[in-house]
């Protein structure tokens, strides 16, 4: 739901630095792989129980993820292995955090299971739409690799649960059984999408 709205944000009030990245030689692969070691720093952390030190690399690993996009327009290398990568290694990243969340709230570990079915379905929903919209000649949104259609539960939903969890880890109960809920609806909702836009 946030996504897009801050990736066009940062492309018009915090790209000050691709240009410099550009020039030093960084490509936007090698950001995409910079975001992922953050992140299982940040997985490292989460999981030995210092979750805002967690949080706080997660955030900087999703700012570094955020610009690999910005680079390789700017420096016009966009690719669709790209696209392939940015994706496979932003999976890896949001369930190797939910993993760690998990080992570290074993109370709340049935729940996380639940988590993670609603990541593979908002997934499984968003790449089959994408796919099949594109053999449909549908376009369902955004300039990226591949076509993501807006929803409740996205990265940037993703993110602010996270932060949330490591403010207020009593209430993890609560704030996943929410979550749980904005997966289910995300599912829901592209389904229904997908049923208005795929049918003959």
């Amino acid at each position: 739901m946030i996504d897009e709205p801050f990736r066009r944000w940062l492309a018009r009030h915090a790209a000050a630095p691709v240009p410099v990245l550009h020039r030093l030689g960084v490509t936007p692969n090698a950001l995409s792989w910079t975001g992922l070691l953050l992140a299982l720093v940040a997985t490292a952390l989460v999981a030995r129980g210092a979750l805002m030190p967690g949080v706080v690399a997660w955030l900087v690993s999703r700012v570094a993820d955020g610009y690999d996009g910005l680079l390789a327009r700017y420096a016009n290398t966009n690719s669709l292995f790209g696209g392939y990568l940015d994706l496979t290694l932003d999976m890896l990243a949001y369930s190797a955090m939910a993993c760690a969340f998990a080992y570290v709230m074993p109370a709340d570990r049935l729940l996380w299971l639940f988590v993670l079915t609603g990541y593979v379905l908002a997934v499984t929903t968003t790449l089959a739409l994408s796919s099949l919209a594109e053999r449909a000649n549908r376009q369902i949104g955004g300039n990226r690799s591949i076509q993501f259609t807006a929803g409740l539960a996205e990265a940037g939903e993703t993110t602010i649960v996270y932060v949330l969890l490591a403010l207020m880890p009593s209430l993890s109960r609560w704030i996943l059984m929410v979550w749980v809920g904005l997966l289910i609806a995300t599912t829901v909702q592209r389904t229904l999408l997908a049923r208005r836009i795929l049918r003959p």
